[in-house]
Parts: C-alpha cells; structure tokens; sequence
C-alpha cells in the first residue's frame, strides 16, 4: 500500500519545517560574516553550531554548503569550515569587478528610472547619514543605494554578481579602521547626491561618471586603509 495523505502531508511538513532551520541559520551566519562578527580565517564546526541553534547537523550543514556557494565559507575537510579571507588581491578583483559592472549598470538604471526608485535612493541616503545611525545601518543603507540603482537595470545576470560582490564590500566595512567616519563624511555624502541627482534626472552618462568617480575614491581609500591598518582621519 502506498502512503496516505496524512503521511505525505507529515513529510512535507518536516521538509518545509528543516528548509526554514537551513535558511535562518544561513541568514544569521551570513549577517555574521558580513559585519565581520565571524571574522576572515574564522573556523566554525557542524557540532558546535547544532548545539548553538538548537538543530540537528542537517540543516546546519545545508546553510554551510548554501554560504559556499556564495563564497562565504570554505570547507576545510575533517575540520569544519572556514570563513573566506580577504587577501589584497581578493580586494582589487573586488573593486575591479565594480568599475567594471556598476557604471553602465547605473546607466541604465537612470534610463529606467521611475519615482519608486527615486524615493528609494533618498530614503537609503536618509538612513545613512542620519545623526544616529550606527555602523551597520550606514553600511546596509549604502550598499543598499547600489543595489537598487543595480536592480533598476534589469539586468538579472550582472545583478547577481553584483550582489555577491557586495557581500565583500559589506565585510570591508565593517573591517577597516575608522571606516565609519569614511560612510558618513562630507565627500560620501557628496557623491551620493550626485549619483541620484543624476539618476533621478534620468541622465544615463552623468549617472556613469559619476558612480565611476565615486568608486574610484571610494576603491583607493578602502584599500589603503584596510591594508595599512590606519584609522581613517588619523594621518
């Protein structure tokens, strides 16, 4: 005889049910490596994470080899895993996909600019330089205002990558000395202005310049400073 409907339904239920265990344990490991609370070259092991949240190994395994996927984690056999370094070559790819990607992308989001984009980039700016905010609310507002000039370019393939890329630009945030002082200074307010101003206008090749220039000081200063290990401000 095969299974009744009450066995089918039970199955299904345990599925769903270990499918949203993998997917908050993903999530909370990612927003940890992302503000760097699991720092590069960190270790973290099945066991100890089953007995932190809870779970069996399974789905603590499957938001593992998930956070592999998006480059994350590496496994590091009959040991755990290991979140991923930072090396400076990992950081000028990084930038260099950035230069490469975002100012034609930016482009034609200000080509398919419409209000709701907008008023998404205002409120993204609001939050990230507003008078309390702390370091993880600037860094998500800021990425944030990428993404959503990224996404409004309706091109699925580089958005994808993209986001991927800025998993990495959030960790360098959240890793280099003084860099708040950096995300919410003067000259980053500046040039957000000038990227939605020329988005909102629906100026696809000053939308260009100037996302290019933004990230061509923006590049310099993260570099330098993350590998110097000098406070931003201090020299």
């Amino acid at each position: 005889m095969g299974e009744g409907p009450d066995s089918r339904n039970r199955s299904t239920d345990i599925s769903q049910d270990r499918r949203s265990q993998t997917e908050r344990i993903r999530d909370e490991l990612r927003r940890q490596i992302l503000r760097a609370e699991l720092p590069p070259g960190g270790v973290v092991i099945e066991t100890g994470l089953a007995q932190q949240y809870g779970v069996s190994k399974t789905p603590v395994r499957e938001a593992l080899q998930l956070l592999t996927v998006e480059g994350l984690v590496t496994v590091l056999p009959r040991k755990g895993y290991m979140v991923t370094s930072l090396s400076y070559q990992d950081i000028r790819e990084v930038m260099d996909l950035r230069l490469l990607l975002e100012p034609p992308l930016f482009a034609a989001a200000a080509r398919n600019v419409n209000a709701d984009l907008v008023v998404e980039l205002r409120d993204h700016m609001a939050r990230q330089f507003a008078e309390d905010a702390d370091l993880s609310v600037r860094v998500e507002a800021a990425t944030g205002f990428h993404l959503a000039c990224v996404r409004a370019s309706r091109n699925g393939r580089a958005v994808s990558i993209v986001e991927r890329l800025t998993n990495e630009v959030c960790r360098l945030h959240h890793l280099v000395p003084g860099i708040e002082d950096h995300i919410r200074s003067d000259v980053e307010r500046a040039a957000h202005e000038a990227v939605s101003d020329a988005v909102a206008a629906g100026d696809a090749s000053r939308a260009e310049t100037a996302i290019r220039d933004h990230l061509l000081e923006s590049n310099a200063t993260m570099v330098r400073e993350y590998f110097t290990g000098t406070p931003l401000g201090s020299r």
